[in-house]
């Protein structure tokens, strides 16, 4: 009981601590408090309803009861953590990042989305503030307490959802009007990267360089070029670790014009696009597919012209067997370049029917007592390389 006192004290310490630093930064500035009870309304947004239809995620929608807990309709016994150890702070991880966790009191460049329990619609999101990633301090009070919890626990580039309850959020009061008392909040977090302190120091002193976007410019072209000669020699893994790494340093990049914009948005399609293949090729289809999505969002300029990232996405989709978007993917590259030798590679590829009957013979082999199994194969290398990959996981 006494531990439970000492953190409800040190979390009301947390965001009294916060209030005041949110307060001395606005001096100058005189507040006046009324003593009215706040209304709450759902339909308030600070954004254009249009711009948040993209982000609607009806699987936030669940069962509304005292008795079953927030978002359990998207729990399972096995696909989350518990990071506090009382369920204050749960983790879903949606896509692994590379390297270590972030180290305390860095300085973390990210994205998300944040859900209220039972709506569907974001209250906030931030990649309708910016293209560019979000920078927040550890250890500064610039992060709900729940938030930085989760934070803390990934690296850089993966996406991960949390579920933060409201006495590491909002707590009783809520924050009106979106935000109710006691409101359980789900966060869709992406990693973008992440400094020391000491780095980060060098790092605002090289943005007020005016060379900075050009010197950046040549290292990101360079990585990239080392990226495309390992794909050439089939070294996957380390062609998506150079593309990831271009990916990192654009999104740290500064740019003080849209023409600098631009260029930044043109190298994320191309790198979007090389990993969308790289883990196609490694039949890695969920991440093909999160390739897609982030490249919609950070890209979206060139990306929407992009026939190879469409053809990429619409494949992938196809073999998660999610043939209806895979189909409107497809369409899209089809449009874009109706001519394009991709449309003929798709037009000699096994039709979806072929890859549930080798899965079902592959599986039947596994378990049997056959020595052989024997697979006609057409012409096309993409299905033939993925039959290859397939029977190798078994």
């Amino acid at each position: 009981m006494s531990d439970e006192k000492e953190l409800s004290c040190e979390i009301d310490s947390i965001l009294k601590k916060a209030s005041e630093e949110i307060l001395n930064k606005q001096s100058g500035h005189c507040f006046t408090v009324e003593n009215i009870e706040p209304n709450f309304n759902e339909d308030y947004s600070p954004y254009v309803k249009k711009d948040l239809e993209e982000f609607i995620n009806f699987d936030m929608l669940g069962e509304e009861s005292d008795n079953l807990e927030s978002f359990s309709n998207i729990l399972t016994s096995t696909n989350h953590e518990d990071l506090t150890g009382d369920r204050s702070v749960l983790k879903i991880l949606l896509d692994p990042g590379i390297g270590q966790v972030v180290p305390e009191n860095y300085i973390v460049f990210l994205h998300y989305i944040a859900y209220i329990s039972n709506l569907h619609e974001p209250f906030d999101v931030t990649y309708l503030q910016g293209k560019r990633p979000k920078r927040f301090t550890l250890g500064n009070y610039e992060l709900l307490p729940g938030l930085e919890i989760g934070v803390k626990t990934m690296r850089i580039g993966e996406n991960a959802r949390f579920i933060v309850s409201p006495e590491l959020a909002y707590r009783e009061m809520g924050c009106p009007p979106r935000i109710p008392p006691n409101a359980t909040i789900l966060f869709d977090v992406h990693l973008v990267s992440y400094l020391s302190p000491e780095n980060s120091l060098l790092y605002d002193k090289d943005s007020r360089d005016p060379e900075r976007f050009n010197i950046s410019m040549v290292q990101v072209k360079k990585i990239h070029k080392e990226g495309n000669e390992l794909f050439k020699l089939r070294n996957i893994e380390r062609a998506i670790f150079k593309y990831e790494k271009a990916i990192e340093l654009l999104h740290l990049t500064g740019c003080n014009s849209d023409d600098e914009e631009v260029e930044i948005m043109k190298y994320l399609n191309k790198l979007y696009t090389n990993l969308s293949l790289c883990y196609l090729k490694q039949c890695a289809f969920n991440k093909v597919c999160r390739m897609g999505i982030e490249a919609m969002k950070y890209s979206e300029r060139f990306s929407k012209f992009s026939t190879k990232l469409f053809f990429n996405w619409g494949k992938a989709l196809r073999l998660l067997k999610d043939f209806s978007e895979a189909n409107n993917k497809l369409k899209k590259a089809l449009k874009l370049e109706p001519k394009n030798k991709y449309q003929e590679d798709e037009n000699v590829r096994w039709p979806p029917s072929f890859w549930e009957v080798f899965h079902t013979r592959l599986s039947e082999f596994v378990n049997g007592d056959d020595d052989i199994l024997t697979v006609n194969l057409n012409n096309n290398l993409d299905d033939i390389e993925l039959v290859k990959r397939k029977v190798s996981t078994y």
